[in-house]
This record gives structure tokens, C-alpha cells and sequence, in this order.
């Protein structure tokens, strides 16, 4: 039997050393699953065959139709596969708030049975990159010092001059597609009915809703013609008047002024 001094050390070391909280826990109820398989670092499928979108994340594409992998796509992917096994596949789901996407994918955020946010642990090892889809912002700004710490460190997609400092808006090559990380000098601001447009050099076209202003209360839109601002999303080519590259900016987390 320990003596009651030594019981007294113990407790003082337990409190004085207390376990660190796992960052960026759920925020809502969560519903137990089983994964089945990883079909890349941010989708994959659970046992009753749902697939599910992980939300805040974007990771490189595999190969398609004789086409290479992108930087990091199957490392990235085995990682997962790795981190899930050690845990018998077993997650937990916190659904967004936005439930499907279009492609008619659940889209959540998810969990390992010890609390570790999955997409934390993608971001914080550079696996993936942090993308911003209204109305499932729920972990936007806690995740987003993760990836930050990891472009410092110039881990796996970081590496890379794509991703850091990314694509320059005058030379995005006709095969970019997807996510993307973009830099460029603005040429102009405007605003329509429903937008506010932030024209890069090179045909690129930052929309911003109206409706999402309240979240860009930071941002001085009237001075920042002329200076460089990279930004992250979704690249939609279409040719319209002013641009011929579209990308959606929903969360002030998504641009940056450099």
C-alpha cells in the first residue's frame, strides 16, 4: 500500500500536469461509424456504403484516365488508411450544417474515438488544405492555425510552389482544375446587385455575396486596388466580360493581402 505521501506526490503531479485538452473537439452531437475504405485523403466510404465529403478540407487528386497523381494525393490517402486502422476504422461524425453536397455525399467533419479531429491531424501534417464552404464554417478559424503551422514548416503540400505561394493569376495553365491556392495583383473592385468583385491580374475574378460581407468586416475593399492578395478556392472557368477564372470566396480566411 502506498503511504499517504506518496499518494499526495501523485495527486500534486496529476495536478500539476493536467492533460491537454484535443484541439478543435465537436461542437454539435455526433453519430458513431465504421469506415469501410478511403477512396482519397478527403473522402471515403462507411460501412452502410454512405460516402462522406470530410468538410473544411481539400486534398491533391489521384490519377485519373492515365493522368499522374497530384504531390502527396497517395501518401496522403495511406496515411489516412494508417491513422484508421490504428483505431478499427472506427469515427465519429459531426454533420455540417449543410448536409449533402451535390454529388449527393454526406459532408461532415469527423473524429477518432480518442477526440482527435481527423481533419486537424490532415492539416497539421500538410496532407491537405484548408477550404472555406459557407454555411459549414464551424471549425474555420480553429483549423486554420494547424495548417498555418504547417506551411511554416513547408510540410508535403507545402513543399510544393503550387500551394505555397501558389498559382500565379497571370499563369494558371489550362490544366489547373479543382482547389487552388492563387496570388495576384488587383486591377480593379466592383459591385453588382448581388457581389462584390475582386479582379486579379491574368482574368481572375474573387466573388464575394453580399449577404457574407459581415464576415469581411476586416477587409478595406476600397484600398486594395493595386495591392497583391492571395486567396484559396474553387477555380470555375467560364469567359465572362471581366474574367475568365471564378473563384468563390466565402470566409475572410480565404484571402490574404502579401
Amino acid at each position: 500500500m502506498l503511504k499517504p505521501m506518496l499518494w499526495l506526490g501523485f495527486f500534486s503531479f496529476v495536478l500539476s500536469h493536467p492533460v491537454l485538452a484535443e484541439p478543435c473537439p465537436p461542437s454539435a452531437p455526433t453519430q458513431s461509424a465504421q469506415v469501410r475504405y478511403v477512396i482519397d485523403a478527403d473522402t471515403l466510404v462507411l460501412n452502410n456504403g454512405e460516402r462522406v465529403r470530410l468538410l473544411g478540407i481539400d486534398a491533391p487528386e489521384l490519377g485519373r484516365d492515365g493522368q499522374p497523381d497530384e504531390p502527396y494525393a497517395r501518401e496522403g490517402k495511406k496515411w489516412l488508411e494508417g491513422l484508421l486502422r490504428e483505431h478499427d476504422h472506427r469515427v465519429l461524425l459531426q454533420y455540417g450544417q449543410e448536409r449533402k453536397d451535390r454529388y449527393g455525399r454526406s459532408l461532415a467533419y469527423l473524429f477518432l474515438p480518442d477526440g482527435t479531429n481527423l481533419q486537424r491531424a490532415l492539416l497539421s501534417d500538410g496532407w491537405v488544405m484548408q477550404v472555406h464552404v459557407a454555411p459549414n464554417l464551424e471549425f474555420a478559424e480553429c483549423l486554420a492555425q494547424f495548417e498555418r503551422q504547417a506551411e511554416q514548416q513547408a510540410k508535403r503540400i507545402w513543399s510544393q510552389n503550387e500551394y505555397s505561394p501558389g498559382l500565379l493569376s497571370t499563369e494558371i495553365p489550362d490544366s489547373a482544375r479543382g482547389a487552388a491556392v492563387v496570388h495576384g495583383q488587383v486591377v480593379r473592385v466592383g459591385q453588382s446587385a448581388e457581389f462584390v468583385w475582386i479582379n486579379l491580374e491574368g482574368g481572375v475574378a474573387l466573388q464575394i455575396r453580399r449577404s457574407d460581407l459581415p464576415r469581411f468586416d476586416s477587409l478595406s475593399f476600397d484600398q486594395i486596388e493595386g495591392k497583391t492578395l492571395r486567396v484559396r478556392g474553387w477555380l470555375i472557368r467560364e469567359n465572362a466580360r471581366h474574367h475568365q477564372i471564378r473563384i468563390r470566396v466565402e470566409h475572410p480566411l480565404a484571402i490574404q493581402l502579401i
